[in-house]
C-alpha cells in the first residue's frame, strides 16, 4: 500500500499518478493541504486537524469535495491497510482544473470558470519517533519574508522549502524566522522558549500556522502540568538569551534546539523542561 497514492477516487501506483499541468495548484499553488500522524496505526488529533482542513478551504472559497463523513471513510479506506506503524498521511486539495476550454484561454490568475478539484492522499513513515529522549538539533535564524496569511494551510510554501534548504545546507533541522524582531515559528514547527523555568510561545495570529500538535501541547500538557506559561511575543534577544529552545510539529512532536546558528544553547545537556514536555507527549501518544 505504501506505494499507492489516492488520486481523486482511485488508487493509483506513484509512478503513474498524473494531474493536469492546468491545474491551478500547479499553475497558481491554488491549493491547501493537511498532515495527519498516525501512531501505532491510529489517527492522532483527527478532528482537529479536519477543522484546519475546513478552515484552510473556507479561507481561500474553495469547496469540500467530500462530507466529513466521507472524508472519514476515504481516510480509514486509504490508511488501514498501510504498511508503516508510525506514519503521516499528506492530504493536498486545489482548487483543480477548468471544465472548460473552449474560449481557449488555458491560464488566467482569477479563477472565474468552473473547475474540478483535484483532492491527493499519501502516506510517508515516520521515522524515529518516538524514542527514549528527544531529538537535539541545530537551528539557524532567517527573517520571515512569508506572505502576511501564514495561518492558512496553503500549497503555497516556497519560501519556506528555500529557508528549510539553507538550513540543510547549514547542517541543521530548521530555520527560525523573525519579522520586526519578533520570533514567529520555524519553516515546518513552532517554536517555545524556556527562560528562568517560563515557557513562552508566541499568541495565534496571521503570522504563524496554528499548529495542532502546538494546541496540544499548550492545552493537554503545559497547562495540565501547571508548568509557567506565557503566549506572547518573544524577541530576538529573547531567543537567543533562552535557557532552553523547543519546537514542536506533527511528525516528531518535541524537537530540542540545542544550537542557534554558531551559539550553544544551553549547559549542553538535555533542557529538562524540554525534556519532560516531550516525555508527556510519548506517553499520550503511546
Amino acid at each position: 500500500m505504501s506505494n499507492k497514492i489516492f488520486l481523486n477516487d482511485n488508487l493509483v501506483d506513484i509512478e503513474e499518478a498524473k494531474i493536469s499541468v492546468f491545474d491551478r495548484g500547479y499553475l497558481f499553488s491554488d491549493g491547501i493541504y493537511e498532515l495527519i500522524p498516525f501512531f501505532k496505526g491510529k489517527p492522532f488529533l483527527l478532528e482537529d486537524h479536519y477543522k484546519r482542513l475546513e478552515r484552510s478551504l473556507d479561507m481561500v472559497d474553495i469547496s469540500n469535495p467530500y462530507s466529513k463523513a466521507e472524508w472519514k471513510d476515504k481516510i480509514d479506506r486509504f490508511t488501514k491497510e498501510n504498511d508503516y506503524k508510525n506514519f503521516s498521511l499528506y492530504i493536498q486539495i486545489t482548487r483543480g482544473v477548468p471544465s472548460d476550454f473552449s474560449d481557449g484561454i488555458f491560464r488566467e490568475h482569477a479563477a472565474t470558470k468552473k473547475y474540478t478539484s483535484s483532492v491527493t492522499m499519501f502516506t510517508s513513515e515516520i521515522k524515529g519517533f518516538p524514542s527514549f529522549a528527544p531529538k537535539r538539533e541545530k537551528a539557524i535564524i532567517l527573517d520571515d519574508k512569508r506572505w502576511l496569511q501564514c495561518d492558512i494551510k496553503s500549497i503555497s510554501l516556497i519560501y519556506n522549502a528555500y529557508a528549510k534548504t539553507l538550513a540543510s545546507r547549514s547542517e541543521a533541522y530548521e530555520a527560525i524566522l523573525v519579522r520586526n524582531n519578533n520570533i514567529t515559528e520555524g519553516c515546518s514547527s513552532n517554536v517555545f522558549i524556556v527562560k528562568d523555568n517560563v515557557i513562552k510561545t508566541c499568541p495565534k495570529t496571521n503570522l504563524i500556522l496554528p499548529g495542532i500538535t502546538r494546541s496540544f501541547i499548550i492545552n493537554q500538557i503545559i497547562k495540565k502540568n501547571n508548568y509557567k506559561f506565557k503566549e506572547e511575543n518573544f524577541s530576538l534577544n529573547e531567543l537567543k538569551s533562552a535557557d532552553e529552545i523547543f519546537v514542536t510539529n506533527s511528525t516528531q512532536g518535541v524537537i530540542e534546539i540545542n544550537k542557534l546558528d554558531d551559539k550553544e544553547i544551553g549547559n549542553g545537556e538535555f533542557g529538562p523542561i524540554s525534556k519532560k514536555i516531550y516525555e508527556n507527549f510519548v506517553e499520550s501518544v503511546n
